[in-house]
Protein backbone atom coordinates (compact mmCIF):
# COMPACT_ATOMS: atom_id res chain seq x y z
CA UNK A 1 0.00 0.00 0.00
CA UNK A 2 2.66 2.48 0.57
CA UNK A 3 4.34 1.69 -2.41
CA UNK A 4 1.20 2.75 -4.00
CA UNK A 5 0.55 5.74 -2.05
CA UNK A 6 3.84 6.78 -3.22
CA UNK A 7 3.85 5.86 -6.77
CA UNK A 8 0.49 8.17 -6.53
CA UNK A 9 2.12 11.17 -4.97
CA UNK A 10 5.12 11.36 -7.55
CA UNK A 11 2.27 11.35 -10.25
CA UNK A 12 0.51 14.49 -8.33
CA UNK A 13 3.98 16.07 -8.44
CA UNK A 14 4.38 18.81 -10.60
CA UNK A 15 7.18 18.77 -13.50
CA UNK A 16 9.46 21.62 -14.36
CA UNK A 17 8.14 23.55 -17.38
CA UNK A 18 11.23 23.84 -20.24
CA UNK A 19 10.79 27.46 -19.34
CA UNK A 20 12.36 27.65 -16.06
CA UNK A 21 15.91 26.32 -17.08
CA UNK A 22 15.88 29.42 -19.13
CA UNK A 23 14.96 32.14 -16.16
CA UNK A 24 17.52 33.43 -13.56
CA UNK A 25 20.69 33.21 -15.96
CA UNK A 26 22.76 35.34 -17.31
CA UNK A 27 23.27 34.07 -20.80
CA UNK A 28 25.94 35.30 -23.30
CA UNK A 29 25.17 36.73 -26.69
CA UNK A 30 27.37 34.24 -28.96
CA UNK A 31 25.72 34.82 -32.62
CA UNK A 32 23.45 36.61 -34.65
CA UNK A 33 21.73 35.02 -37.95
CA UNK A 34 24.39 32.31 -37.77
CA UNK A 35 27.55 34.92 -37.49
CA UNK A 36 29.62 35.14 -34.33
CA UNK A 37 29.74 38.30 -32.43
CA UNK A 38 32.51 40.11 -31.38
CA UNK A 39 34.25 37.98 -28.47
CA UNK A 40 35.86 41.41 -26.79
CA UNK A 41 32.11 42.51 -25.79
CA UNK A 42 29.71 40.81 -23.46
CA UNK A 43 26.09 41.36 -24.68
CA UNK A 44 23.70 39.50 -22.43
CA UNK A 45 20.16 38.55 -21.60
CA UNK A 46 18.02 37.58 -18.39
CA UNK A 47 14.78 36.40 -18.42
CA UNK A 48 12.71 36.17 -14.88
CA UNK A 49 9.69 34.78 -14.06
CA UNK A 50 7.82 37.66 -13.93
CA UNK A 51 8.97 37.51 -18.13
CA UNK A 52 11.10 40.78 -17.66
CA UNK A 53 13.79 40.55 -19.97
CA UNK A 54 16.96 42.86 -18.70
CA UNK A 55 20.48 42.21 -19.77
CA UNK A 56 23.49 44.24 -20.89
CA UNK A 57 24.30 45.23 -24.65
CA UNK A 58 27.97 46.19 -26.43
CA UNK A 59 27.14 50.15 -24.49
CA UNK A 60 23.98 50.14 -22.36
CA UNK A 61 21.63 48.21 -20.05
CA UNK A 62 18.56 47.51 -21.29
CA UNK A 63 15.00 46.45 -20.37
CA UNK A 64 11.84 44.79 -21.74
CA UNK A 65 8.78 42.54 -20.81
CA UNK A 66 8.23 39.37 -22.91
CA UNK A 67 4.43 39.90 -23.49
CA UNK A 68 3.91 35.92 -24.20
CA UNK A 69 4.14 32.51 -22.04
CA UNK A 70 7.87 30.64 -22.71
CA UNK A 71 9.02 28.93 -25.02
CA UNK A 72 6.83 31.80 -26.90
CA UNK A 73 9.02 35.47 -27.32
CA UNK A 74 7.04 38.65 -27.54
CA UNK A 75 9.32 41.96 -26.39
CA UNK A 76 7.06 45.13 -25.40
CA UNK A 77 9.46 47.88 -26.19
CA UNK A 78 13.11 47.91 -25.49
CA UNK A 79 14.42 50.49 -22.53
CA UNK A 80 17.78 51.13 -22.66
CA UNK A 81 20.29 53.69 -21.41
CA UNK A 82 21.50 56.12 -23.71
CA UNK A 83 25.93 55.74 -22.97
CA UNK A 84 27.83 56.56 -25.63
CA UNK A 85 30.35 53.93 -26.79
CA UNK A 86 31.90 53.26 -30.34
CA UNK A 87 29.24 50.12 -30.32
CA UNK A 88 26.42 51.44 -30.96
CA UNK A 89 26.23 49.85 -34.34
CA UNK A 90 26.38 46.88 -33.33
CA UNK A 91 24.16 47.18 -29.90
CA UNK A 92 21.32 48.56 -32.77
CA UNK A 93 21.93 45.20 -34.53
CA UNK A 94 21.55 43.33 -31.69
CA UNK A 95 17.90 45.45 -30.54
CA UNK A 96 16.73 45.10 -34.00
CA UNK A 97 17.28 41.28 -33.54
CA UNK A 98 15.97 40.95 -30.53
CA UNK A 99 13.02 42.84 -31.08
CA UNK A 100 11.92 40.35 -33.96
CA UNK A 101 12.30 37.09 -31.95
CA UNK A 102 9.77 34.62 -31.73
CA UNK A 103 10.44 31.73 -29.67
CA UNK A 104 13.14 30.77 -27.47
CA UNK A 105 14.76 26.61 -27.11
CA UNK A 106 17.01 25.15 -24.70
CA UNK A 107 19.75 23.09 -26.95
CA UNK A 108 21.48 21.03 -24.14
CA UNK A 109 22.24 23.03 -20.89
CA UNK A 110 24.46 25.55 -21.69
CA UNK A 111 23.08 26.77 -25.16
CA UNK A 112 19.59 28.83 -25.52
CA UNK A 113 18.74 29.88 -29.31
CA UNK A 114 16.03 32.50 -29.95
CA UNK A 115 14.02 32.06 -33.32
CA UNK A 116 12.18 34.20 -35.62
CA UNK A 117 10.97 35.00 -38.94
CA UNK A 118 12.10 34.29 -41.96
CA UNK A 119 15.01 31.90 -40.28
CA UNK A 120 16.19 34.51 -38.45
CA UNK A 121 17.97 33.38 -35.00
CA UNK A 122 20.39 34.52 -31.89
CA UNK A 123 21.91 32.42 -29.88
CA UNK A 124 22.77 32.64 -26.37
CA UNK A 125 25.37 30.25 -23.71
CA UNK A 126 26.31 30.32 -20.58
CA UNK A 127 29.92 30.94 -20.87
CA UNK A 128 31.12 31.96 -24.39
CA UNK A 129 34.75 31.91 -22.98
CA UNK A 130 34.36 28.08 -22.19
CA UNK A 131 36.44 25.75 -24.23
CA UNK A 132 33.17 23.82 -24.76
CA UNK A 133 31.33 26.48 -26.24
CA UNK A 134 30.52 26.08 -30.25
CA UNK A 135 28.37 27.89 -32.07
CA UNK A 136 24.80 25.75 -32.68
CA UNK A 137 23.57 28.07 -35.56
CA UNK A 138 26.42 28.49 -37.28
CA UNK A 139 27.30 27.23 -40.51
CA UNK A 140 29.36 23.90 -40.57
CA UNK A 141 33.70 25.08 -41.09
CA UNK A 142 35.28 23.03 -43.62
Amino acid sequence: MRRFVFAFALALTPVASPAEPIQDFDWQLLAIDGLLVDASVTTSLRIDAAGQVTGQASCNSYGAQNGAELPAFSLGPIRATRMACDKLTEEQVYFDALALMETMALDGDRTLILTGPQGRSMEFVLDRLDSLTTCKTCPPTE
